[in-house]
């Protein structure tokens, strides 16, 4: 070293004092050294000739100068090369792919444009300059010197990047990706190689040359912020740009690696409420559209390819590429991180120079490790998260394209493969088995990063202790089974907890379902006693020892880590003569730290690969089960003229499974023509419907031809009924046209409906048409046949299930020569004798054979089976019905007659007009002064309107916009009252006193106690090794060992205790008395609550929000408050190591408190977006289930499809931000993370070099921790959102723990009399009430007496005020003026369980309840068997129930059915037992009322 210092001295000055002085003071940051002398040869030196290949400068290639702590001048140039390089080669693809793959647009060069350029022509000039410098300083060599070369590469790089930057303009909507990482290395580059020259004192040498050489990089850093940050204009484009496109599409490469593209929603969501209004489009690649068709040719492949077609080979050829490159990403990360322990080892061993008898390394190597720290840190953070996404975007795609697949399938499936198939069975398909593939996705590159993980780990290991890590990894494997055995235990223990949750989900059910018999016969008492025995007695305390189980798992998690490093530590220690020294110990912990997660989450993986392989089985025999029949019906164009054949069936033998023998029509030969009406009849099971399913092709052709001539409109059976308007359900897809919407709704008798229903036309139906009647739904299905204007009418028994004067009108006005429908061929499956004697054309069907076939007349003549079912079929309706009898109620079917006369007059100058103009929808709802419907119309006779109907345009999903177009519809149902925004603190104060204060406080301190323990361990563990470094051997083995040993075994134990604590004392005490609360609220709950609240919506507070009361919110709060404490004592070890660092703790929380901020708002509306849009998409997909054939019959197979996957996007438009918000955050975050590590190493550094005498073991134990605290930031802010994404579940309990109660139920003042009632004297004074506040009077001053012993009956048709009239004795609605008397005491001013236990009813709705029989008769148990028996032997039942198993022990199940028996209590056994009920309190108390269901038992 002296020689070569002696050799390039140059200059003046020589060299002075020890051989490291020089070396040492050229080791700064910046590379200023005050040395007075040059050291060695400059950048601009260069020899006569080539002492090295292609290196003229005397220090050769170096790579590090042997006089300066410096690079040498030809090695600092191979840094910009490579740059150069890397613009040379991927700036020519980027000019080919802009050039070839972008079109231009007309963008205006505008001044940024020409600022730009400019700028970029002033940094080539600038690098020419320096070319002209440097052939100035190598006279001789220049031609073949690195440097030269280095310059000109760098000038051609820079021309690339010019015509880069020129047709990115036009062409593209940002900055060129290849462009920014250019402009950033190439600045990275020159910033070291400015270090390097002013190491060098070039200024010096050639002050010129480093003025233009700096002036080069001050112009290159303003050119790369003007590229990145200044936004483009794009006029042309943002015409033509979508409102809510995603940024995500036009991002720049480094808002797409930060998730910056993400930050003006996560603005928009802090300042506002996010609806879904809000939400951007869905990337184009990330469309169902698109991923669909993506699997479905990826799918259609593997079946024309390969006899077993294989599902994952399927996913990968539709998914795989982005999931490949995600794989890249993963090896990046995984290397990185294994990357930081070794450089904590490295700046571990640079503080130790700084020690006594020590020689100190330079400053910019210490620096140089703590910026390579930071940058490996940021480089984890890119690539992690850039997997991340990359993994959810793969799996949204595939859940969409699965989704999309398993719809268009199921529109396909024929008979055989829905017969294994059910509703249930394909509804979870999608919601289950593609959500475990979407979800194996996170998991599945796990099962080759696990491994190698570990194995970059154990080499890591073995490189720091040798062989003494197999006994840490020995200690894993051990506690591998350990967890295994754990987790079996807690499955088991949650499998029971699942039946306990069931029983008392059903109990709940059966509580609100019954809750009136519940008041009527004050049964609360007793029920809450049966709720609080399955709640504490079964749940709770299975959810004990749920706790204990989390308690020890936690043991076992906590202890792993420190037990793997103790039996390590101890056998290096015991084995070998090497001293246990700092920058072993730390670099170690940090390993053993990444070591846990790969090993913890394999057998997470396998389950996950286990649960989506038994999926993929699922979805492909699913996939691949058999499609109807292509062949069987053969569709030819309509036919013009009347009379032609429309339907022809030739020889024709049909069956339900192909794969039968057994056939349901037999050798059928029909034909059917234009104008004709055809009836199918036949007994019931003959095949009537069988015989339409044909015709339609559903069923499997096994020979013979069917020919169909034109489109078919079909009504089923049991019609089908969309959940959407009315209106909706008739016009099914087509255009709306007004007037022959009008003569439909006439034809179809369904005026009147119109005027009864809410909001008319628009009323919402609901799920399956629940809010029509049977009749309704018959004709509304009717009505959207008739407007499909269809060629071929088959019609399935619609005249069953109306009026006979209905039936009528339909006939006249729909089906007869009359109708509407008179030029259309019309095939109807009935045994109605009026249509049969309309008809042009009857068949008989028998045992699946036509029987006899031909016109009403010829076959009436022939006196055979038709005649003989007339015979049958006229006995039975002249002896069933009577002129004013109807299933419905005669005000709903209505029979309005329509003049169809002249319906046949096709004018073609009138159909042209008609195809043009359609009006627009309008509500039908005519009310006293609407004259819409009654006016007469111009044409009204003409049948230019049954053109065919045209297909109405695609905009988003039926009633998609119905709650904002019509704000006053009165068939919504009120949405559930939800917060928005922060819940309030009082709802954590009341959360945490019902979990007991004390006990809280208690799990606090045992949690910060935990933390300390931990600490304290590694704190002993730094003493130990600083003794030994300074001793250089291993001191006092048995004392360290042992208390190390005994820290960690008490942060284990602590940990326990905390948990045990958590769970027994606190969460499972408040969330006893929550539901206590709740349940108590709801049983004094008035019965208008019940009216008005949803039983759904009752029991999701019992189920999912007690399930978070009981299990989520612990474990979150657990999660938060340990994290919480982690990074609280992270801050303190970091701070009292390295003290300045406490003056980045303000800016730094600050920093975090605003990010975690803006997250916490924008990501709870997100999840609440995509939790709303998702039950749409298996509403949609189950409803479609039901109405296969028809939708199929109508073939709008392609419109549901749309709007199936319109659904689907609609729940990924916030899914896709939702997973990113988690990406942006994470990112933000793990930057802070990044500048906690680099300050801690960096003041670490600076703290050194300044002489503080900082030891070695408080930065191994401080950077240790700095190197844990991201994941800590990360998981306070996912569990913040947690628990208040769960607290809400508590802000639910105590909303319905605080509903408002009905009158007390003991008044002690006014108790009424042991024999009280005695004579049974009711007395009614100007009594009124109303069902609830707001509403009218049921009652209105009835004023009534009735004295002792009198049985009164009380009539009045529906809706009188009969039932009000009984549930206003027993106080179930209250009065709103009068009173009633019952033996002279006014029963308004007694308790309410003394006057309805002293009272007996026979309710309306009877009911039974899950248990045994005793229970039913007599659920506080106060009578004895006798009793009980002798009731029993009253109602006539004591037989059948001694026949039971068990007797009045006899098991009656959910909804009344026995389960042993299969022996249904139906109405006529549901009732005696109310009688029973009735007649067990007749031992004690006066029979008082009754409201008479007699009319339900048999005569």
């Amino acid at each position: 070293m002296v020689e070569a210092m002696a050799q390039f001295g140059g200059g003046g000055g020589g060299y002075v004092g020890s051989s490291q002085k020089p070396i040492f003071e050229t080791g700064s940051f910046t590379g200023y050294h005050s040395t007075p002398f040059t050291l060695g040869k400059g950048y601009l030196s260069a020899a006569h000739t080539f002492k090295q290949p292609l290196c003229g400068n005397e220090e050769g290639w170096g790579p590090l100068s042997p006089i300066r702590y410096d690079f040498t001048p030809c090695f600092i140039d191979v840094w910009v090369a490579s740059v150069a390089a890397f613009g040379i080669i991927f700036g020519s693809i980027a000019v080919w792919w802009l050039v070839k793959k972008k079109t231009p647009g007309p963008v205006d060069k505008d001044w940024h444009f020409w600022t730009k350029q400019i700028l970029l022509g002033l940094i080539i000039a600038d690098v020419a300059v320096q070319l002209a410098f440097q052939i100035v300083a190598y006279p001789n060599i220049w031609f073949g010197d690195f440097r030269v070369y280095t310059t000109v590469a760098t000038i051609v790089s820079l021309f690339v990047v010019f015509i880069i930057q020129w047709l990115e303009h036009s062409r593209l909507r940002n900055a060129n990706g290849v462009v920014l990482f250019y402009w950033l290395f190439l600045i990275i580059s020159l910033a070291v190689k400015l270090r390097s020259l002013i190491s060098q004192k070039i200024y010096e040498e050639s002050l010129p040359y480093f003025v233009t050489y700096t002036v080069g990089l001050g112009l290159a850093l303003v050119e790369f912020f003007f590229e990145w940050l200044w936004p483009k204009k794009n006029s042309a484009y943002e015409v033509l740009v979508e409102e809510d496109e995603c940024p995500v599409e036009y991002a720049t490469v480094f808002s797409r690696l930060t998730f910056s593209w993400l930050t003006p929603l996560m603005k928009y969501g802090y300042s506002t409420f996010l609806t879904e209004e809000d939400l951007w489009a869905l990337a184009k690649d990330d469309t169902t559209k698109v991923t669909g068709s993506a699997f479905g040719n990826a799918w259609e492949k593997q079946l024309e390819t390969k006899e077993h077609p294989n599902l994952w080979m399927a996913m990968f050829h539709a998914y795989g590429g982005p999931y490949i490159l995600a794989a890249f990403f993963k090896i990046g990360n995984d290397i990185s991180q294994f990357t930081q322990p070794q450089l904590l080892r490295l700046l571990i061993s640079w503080v130790a120079t700084y020690g006594k008898e020590q020689e100190p390394e330079p400053v910019i190597k210490g620096a140089a490790i703590a910026l390579g720290m930071f940058a490996v840190a940021v480089f984890q953070t890119t690539m992690i998260h850039q997997y991340f996404q990359l993994t959810f975007v793969t799996g949204m795609r595939i859940k969409g394209g699965l989704t999309s697949a398993i719809y268009k399938k199921a529109l396909k499936l024929s008979n055989e493969g829905r017969k294994s198939k059910s509703t249930g069975d394909i509804v979870n398909y999608m919601a289950v088995d593609a959500q475990r593939l979407q979800d194996l996705t996170q998991f599945a590159q796990q099962v080759w990063s696990a491994p190698f993980q570990i194995v970059i780990c154990m080499v890591s290991l073995y490189h720091l202790v040798g062989w003494s890590m197999l006994a840490g990894i020995g200690v894993m494997i051990v506690m591998i089974p350990v967890n295994g055995l754990i987790a079996r235990f807690m499955k088991n223990l949650q499998k029971q907890q699942m039946k306990n949750k069931d029983a008392r989900s059903r109990l709940i059910a059966e509580i609100v379902n019954n809750m009136k018999s519940i008041k009527l016969y004050a049964w609360g008492a007793a029920f809450m006693n049966k709720l609080n025995y399955i709640r504490n007695d079964q749940e709770l305390k299975n959810l004990r020892k749920i706790g204990a189980g989390q308690a020890f798992a936690n043991f076992t998690w906590s202890s792993t880590p420190f037990l793997v490093s103790c039996s390590t530590f101890a056998v290096f220690v015991f084995s070998g003569s090497r001293p246990l020294t700092t920058d072993i110990v730390f670099a170690c912990l940090a390993l053993f730290n990444l070591l846990t997660f790969p090993l913890a989450v394999l057998p997470m993986v396998i389950t996950s690969i286990i649960e989506a392989s038994v999926a993929v089985g699922r979805l492909t025999s699913y996939l691949t089960a058999e499609e109807l029949q292509s062949d069987a019906v053969t569709i030819k164009p309509p036919v013009e003229e009347i009379g032609e054949e429309t339907i022809s069936i030739r020889d024709a033998t049909f069956s339900w499974d192909r794969h039968q023998n057994k056939t349901v029509l037999n050798d059928i030969n029909f034909t059917v023509h234009k104008g004709e009406l055809s009836c199918i009849v036949g007994m019931v099971g003959a095949g009537k419907s069988s015989f339409l399913q044909s015709i339609l092709g559903d069923l499997w052709k096994v020979k013979g031809q069917v020919e169909v001539h034109g489109n078919i409109a079909y009504a089923s059976q049991s019609s089908w009924i969309m959940n959407a308007t009315v209106r909706e359900n008739i016009i099914f897809g087509y255009r709306y046209d007004s007037s022959f919407y009008e003569k439909t709704v006439k034809a179809c008798a369904l005026l009147d409906d119109f005027a009864q229903l809410p909001d008319g036309d628009e009323t919402v139906v609901g799920e399956r048409g629940i809010s029509l009647s049977g009749g309704q739904k018959a004709r509304v299905a009717l009505a959207r046949a008739v407007y499909a204007r269809a060629d071929i009418y088959l019609l399935d028994d619609v005249l069953s299930a109306v009026d006979s004067h209905v039936g009528r009108h339909i006939i006249n006005n729909v089906l007869g020569p009359k109708g509407l429908l008179a030029s259309k061929t019309r095939i109807l499956a009935t045994n109605s004798i009026p249509v049969l004697v309309e008809s042009d054309y009857i068949c008989m069907l028998k045992e699946g054979e036509i029987a006899e076939k031909g016109t009403y007349r010829q076959l009436m003549a022939m006196k055979g089976l038709v005649f003989n079912l007339m015979k049958t079929y006229g006995q039975n309706e002249s002896n069933g019905t009577s002129p004013n009898s109807s299933p419905e109620g005669s005000d709903s079917e209505t029979s309005t007659v329509i003049d169809a006369e002249g319906s046949n007059s096709q004018e073609k100058d009138d159909m042209e007009e008609a195809q043009e103009g359609l009006s627009t929808l309008q509500a039908i709802r005519p009310g006293p002064g609407s004259s819409s419907l009654s006016t007469p119309k111009p044409r009204t006779g003409s049948m230019t309107t049954l053109r065919r109907a045209s297909a109405a345009s695609f905009n988003g999903p039926r009633g998609k916009l119905s709650d904002e177009e019509n704000p006053s519809s009165r068939t919504k149902q009120a949405k559930e009252f939800s917060e928005q925004g922060k819940v309030k603190w009082s709802v954590y104060g009341e959360y945490a006193k019902t979990a007991n204060l004390v006990a809280v406080i208690i799990y606090l301190v045992t949690l910060v106690a935990a933390q300390s323990a931990g600490i304290g361990g590694n704190f002993w563990l730094k003493t130990w090794t600083d003794e030994n470094t300074k001793a250089g051997k291993n001191m006092n083995v048995g004392k360290y060992l042992g208390l190390y040993f005994v820290f960690g075994v008490g942060a284990a134990a602590l940990t326990v205790l905390q948990t045990l604590i958590l769970w027994i004392f606190c969460s499972i005490e408040a969330s006893r008395k929550l539901h206590e609360r709740m349940a108590t609220a709801i049983f004094r709950s008035p019965m208008s609550f019940f009216d008005v609240t949803p039983a759904g919506r009752i029991l999701n507070r019992f189920s999912s929000d007690i399930y978070r009361v009981d299990e989520v919110l612990a474990r979150t709060f657990n999660m938060l408050f340990v994290n919480l404490a982690k990074s609280g004592f992270t801050l303190v070890v970091i701070s009292v190591s390295t003290p300045p660092f406490t003056a980045l703790i303000i800016p730094l929380g600050a920093m975090y408190i605003w990010i975690q901020r803006y997250y916490l708002r924008t990501s709870r509306e997100l999840k609440r977006l995509d939790s709303v849009s998702r039950s749409p998409i298996y509403a949609h997909f189950q409803e479609s289930l039901g109405g296969i054939s028809t939708i199929r019959a109508y073939r709008q197979q392609d419109r549901f499809e749309l709007e199936n996957e319109w659904r689907v996007d609609n729940n990924l438009r916030a899914y896709f931000p939702s997973i990113s918000a988690n990406r942006w955050l994470a990112v933000r975050l793990e930057f802070i993370g990044a500048v906690v590590i680099l300050s801690a190493a960096g003041f670490a550094v600076i703290s050194v070099a300044n002489g503080s005498g900082l030891s070695p073991g408080w930065v191994g134990l401080a950077m240790s921790y700095a190197l844990q605290i991201t994941t800590s930031l990360n998981w306070i802010v996912r569990q913040t959102v947690e628990v208040e994404t769960n607290i809400v579940s508590v802000e639910r309990v105590l909303e319905y723990a605080r509903l408002p109660s009905e009158a007390p139920e003991i008044v002690h003042r006014n108790r009424p009399p042991v024999s009280w009632p005695s004579r049974g004297e009711v007395e009614f004074t100007n009594y009124s009430t109303r069902y609830r506040e707001g509403l009218d009077l049921v009652l209105k001053n009835v004023n009534l007496d009735i004295k002792s012993h009198e049985k009164i009956g009380v009539v009045g048709r529906t809706g009188a005020g009969k039932s009000s009239l009984t549930l206003a004795l027993f106080r179930i609605i209250e009065a709103d003026t009068g009173h009633i008397s019952i033996d002279g005491l006014n029963t308004s001013n007694i308790g309410l369980l003394d006057l309805r236990r002293r009272l007996a009813i026979i309710p309306q709705d009877a009911a039974l309840f899950e248990g045994t029989i005793r229970d039913n008769l007599d659920p506080g148990h106060v009578h004895d068997d006798t009793e009980l028996w002798s009731v029993l032997e009253h109602a006539r039942l004591k037989d059948h129930v001694s026949s039971m198993e068990g007797g009045l022990e006899a098991k009656v199940h959910e909804g009344g059915k026995h389960r042993v028996l299969f022996y249904s209590y139906d109405f006529t056994h549901t009732l005696p037992f109310c009688l029973l009920r009735f007649l067990s309190a007749l031992f004690f108390l006066l029979c008082l009322c009754c409201v008479a269901s007699t009319a339900r038992l048999s005569v």
